[in-house]
């Protein structure tokens, strides 16, 4: 009998973290870095349909609940992914509560033809120029 609850314990511990997220004891979280880049490269790869759409939302919300842009200045987000827009030329920006300049990406190029949402990724700094809030469009 003892045997048969140690095995039941060690079964439910082991079932328990396979459900948990990255860092919660399940698998391990991707390295900041990996992430960044590979959202880097969705910021030039075109979209054509509504499901390569919800894959580029999901990397963009890979990289922001790994917290991958937190505490970064202007220049390592713009080593890492790019130079962002002005906020200011974009409605959603301050729909959201950010300012003129803070930076705004469209995650994705429309492919000809596609005429669905792209995700958008939203940076915003304090006045050092650090990140404090990052913002995304889901399109999934």
């Amino acid at each position: 009998m003892r045997r048969l609850l140690s095995f039941a314990s060690a079964f439910l511990f082991a079932s328990a973290a396979s459900l948990m997220g990255p860092g919660c004891g399940g698998l391990p979280a991707r390295p900041a870095t990996e992430l960044l880049t590979e959202l880097r490269v969705s910021m030039d790869r075109p979209v054509s349909s509504g499901e390569q759409s919800a894959a580029q939302s999901r990397r963009v919300e890979e990289a922001l609940d790994a917290h991958a842009l937190d505490d970064m200045t202007r220049l390592e987000v713009q080593n890492s992914i790019g130079l962002g827009e002005d906020c200011a030329g974009h409605p959603r920006c301050a729909e959201a509560g950010f300012q003129g300049s803070d930076w705004f990406y469209e995650v994705g190029e429309a492919a000809e033809g596609y005429a669905g949402p792209l995700p958008i990724l939203i940076v915003g700094f304090d006045r050092t120029g650090a990140v404090t809030r990052t913002w995304n469009l889901r399109t999934h």
